[in-house]
């Protein structure tokens, strides 16, 4: 027995031996085919390292892993800041990859090369203005090129043969002096494009160092002005293919007063043909008083004051000031609901606009014999949704007019509104400043039928918008604001109607709307010793079927 309890013994301890080697060869197997299958994983280059992309399985450790490759834990751990030493089946680690040798840098010909020393502001589309190359061209030779353009990195242009170079004029860059506080520079402007007839010099001033000097913390109003500059390069480039020869001088006016008054003693200034800009109106003060006394068009491109438009023969203001808006919406009142109940929303409280509106409207009413009681007043604030369905018909629409511009009390008359459409059909004749206010929700916009007069509207149904957006991407790689749209349609509008008038003031051309993308401009003479505004205006309806689409263009000629 005892005999048969060694055997046993020795066997069992034969037996643990065996399993033992057989355990351990397959260990180095597994570990061989694991260093053979690391071979395949997918490995990605960032910055000036490699990293091999693993994805845990089951009951994998940071230390199995970190032995697995070779490495540390700590540079596991360096590599996936976002895990925090916690890692779980299926995620994805990056594992530095020590075997990688960052590819030294092929010596280039001086020959064949310019340097460029990419600025805040530059993009493809500059650069190939400037030099005349593609941005696939320029990343194949700058193949950092991949992450972006970086501000400080200086980049190969490969210089174009003469043969292959058309004729053109050095890129206009012009930059006023700066100050310690402001050292960056402004993006190149566009070239000058050989065509046929004259060539139109445009100074464009913009306070665009305000919107490239920090790119961290881009405000809407800053970002708001390089848009606007993009949209004009665009348009620059669009007319030139045409055959519209434009020089374009972009001047950075820093929002300074001072500034300005350097800029105007540039030699060229009195070689412009048009002058689109300075933004505010306590910069443009002394451009205005040059542009009256050399009789050159200056175009207002964001204001709506317009102190320059009555003493400024020469000047042309494209958002036109509040109450002629009003006075608008009171003709398309009229015309479109000539007699017709309109209920006016007001109280003691309220904004002029609304009171302005249903003066003018009284008066238009009158002189054409519509009976006056057909105007009638609410205060929705005081009386409540009670005191307002006592006006209302159920068997049609019912045509309420609030232009108030007081923002608490908006956004109580439309949660008010809101509940009476729920019974009766409304139609709500306001202002675009509704659309933008943060307390109002869109839907209550929609639900009362909400009409607005604005000079600018974006109907990206339109092919040709839809193209503009794509090329806008491709040249810039974000898409297009309204300011880039009315970059684009002010530049457009102004070149061509140069290219048929001569001096736009001699009769503006009736159909220099062709070709836009989101207005359409009518000016009219203030009077015989003032200068033009924009009284053209697209009538946009928010519909209870949540579609936002336009109704026409009224032109008010005041």
């Amino acid at each position: 027995m005892s005999a048969n309890l060694k055997a046993t013994k020795e066997r069992t301890g034969s037996l643990c031996i065996s399993d033992f080697l057989f355990v351990l060869l397959l260990f180095l197997f597994s570990l061989t085919s694991s260093a053979q299958d690391r071979k395949n994983y997918e490995r990605v280059v960032i910055g000036d390292s490699r990293f091999i992309l693993h994805t845990v399985q089951k009951k994998e450790t940071l230390y199995s892993i970190s032995r697995l490759y070779g490495c540390s834990q700590e540079e596991v751990l360096l590599s996936n800041k976002n895990i925090a030493g916690v890692i779980k089946k299926g995620m994805v680690l990056k594992i530095p990859d020590h075997t990688y040798q960052k590819p030294q840098p092929e010596k280039f010909d001086a020959n064949k090369f310019l340097q460029h020393l990419v600025v805040s502001g530059d993009n493809y589309y500059q650069i190939k203005l400037k030099y005349g190359v593609e941005e696939e061209e320029l990343i194949k030779y700058n193949p950092d090129l991949k992450d972006g353009l970086k501000t400080g990195r200086t980049i190969l242009v490969p210089k174009k043969p003469k043969t292959e170079t058309t004729e053109k004029e050095p890129l206009v860059n012009v930059v006023p002096p700066k100050t310690p506080t402001s050292p960056v520079k402004v993006p190149p402007a566009a070239a000058r494009v050989q065509g046929s007839g004259k060539t139109f010099n445009v100074g464009l001033y913009l306070p665009i160092s305000a919107a490239v000097t920090d790119s961290l913390k881009p405000t809407t109003k800053t970002l708001s002005f390089l848009a606007y500059y993009q949209g004009a390069l665009m348009a620059v480039d669009q007319l030139s293919k045409a055959g519209l020869n434009t020089k374009l001088f972009v001047y950075d006016t820093e929002k300074l007063a001072s500034t300005v008054e350097l800029l105007v003693k540039k030699p060229e200034f009195l070689s412009m043909d048009l002058l689109i800009g300075p933004v505010y109106p306590e910069n443009q003060k002394l451009i205005s008083e040059l542009s009256a006394k050399n009789r050159i068009p200056m175009v207002s491109p964001m204001s709506s004051d317009d102190q320059y438009t009555r003493t400024n023969p020469c000047y042309f203001q494209v958002n036109p000031v509040r109450r002629l808006r009003m006075e608008a919406t009171a003709e398309y009142l009229f015309r479109e609901f000539p007699r017709e109940k309109i209920i006016f929303l007001e109280n003691e409280n309220s904004s002029s606009e609304t009171r302005l509106i249903h003066e003018q409207l009284g008066k238009k009413r009158l002189s054409h014999g519509a009976s006056a009681g057909l105007l009638q007043t609410c205060n929705l604030w005081i009386k409540g949704t009670e005191g307002l369905e006592a006006l209302l018909q159920v068997e049609k629409p019912n045509i309420l007019v609030m232009a108030d511009m007081n923002e608490v009390n908006i956004s109580i008359a439309m949660n008010r509104l809101a509940l009476l459409s729920k019974k009766y059909t409304l139609i709500l004749v306001g202002v675009q400043e509704y659309t933008r206010m943060q307390s109002i929700e869109l839907e209550n916009l929609h639900d009362v039928n909400l009409r607005v007069l604005t000079s600018s509207f974006v109907d990206y149904s339109r092919p040709d918008v839809l193209s503009f957006v794509e090329n806008f991407k491709a040249e810039f790689g974000t898409e297009p604001s309204l300011f880039a749209f009315q970059g684009y349609d002010a530049t457009t509008w102004f070149l061509k109607s140069l290219e048929k008038s001569g001096d736009l003031f001699h009769g503006l051309p009736p159909d220099g709307n062709k070709g836009l993308l989101h207005t359409a401009f009518h000016f009219t003479k203030v009077s015989d010793f003032a200068g033009y505004t924009n009284d053209s205006f697209s009538i946009l309806e928010y519909s209870n079927t949540y579609e936002i689409r336009s109704l026409g263009v009224i032109q008010y000629e005041h």
